[in-house]
């Protein structure tokens, strides 16, 4: 995720800690491996609500640790109906660090000229969420993790909508 090694290198070292050796097993489990990492289905009302949030006139970005490029996310993003809702995209493969370094937090909002009291960081995982809370941005726990701690825990995607932190006349996210 760091951006260290390519994708392909990753799913070739991943499938010889497995002990596969033979070339041509690398080449079709790095295949399998790939068209696994395409397969991407998103959360019920995942789409309306990031078109209800533009539409407010909200900023939207991506922070995300991942070994895609932003142009393979965004192809997925464009398959799910929101392709073109992004302000930003922050990657920690094209910046070389991952979360909870708040370089890549900063990159972000800076990139959107916010604040970070004025920005809401939505995410699953403790240490992500913590990192956006270090940077003084506001958090929102969804399909979390456990020992996560967030100001705001929903169930629903589609929970952001009617949010207090996304009613104030400043608030971005």
């Amino acid at each position: 995720h760091s951006g260290l090694i390519s994708q392909d290198e990753f799913r070739r070292e991943t499938l010889r800690l497995y002990g596969v050796t033979c070339e041509e097993d690398l080449i079709l489990g790095a295949t399998i491996l790939e068209a696994h990492g395409n397969n991407v289905a998103f959360f019920p009302g995942v789409k309306e609500t990031l078109l209800m949030l533009k539409e407010r006139g909200y900023y939207l970005g991506i922070i995300t640790d991942t070994a895609h490029s932003i142009s393979q996310k965004i192809a997925w993003f464009e398959k799910g109906g929101f392709g073109d809702v992004w302000d930003t995209i922050i990657s920690s493969f094209e910046l070389e660090t991952t979360k909870p370094d708040p370089r890549i937090y900063h990159a972000a909002l800076q990139q959107l000229g916010v604040p970070p009291q004025e920005a809401v960081f939505v995410g699953h995982k403790p240490s992500e969420l913590d990192g956006a809370r270090s940077v003084g941005m506001h958090t929102v726990a969804f399909n979390h993790d456990l020992g996560a701690q967030a100001e705001v825990f929903i169930e629903n995607f589609g929970d952001l909508i009617d949010l207090p932190l996304l009613v104030g006349d400043a608030a971005h996210a």
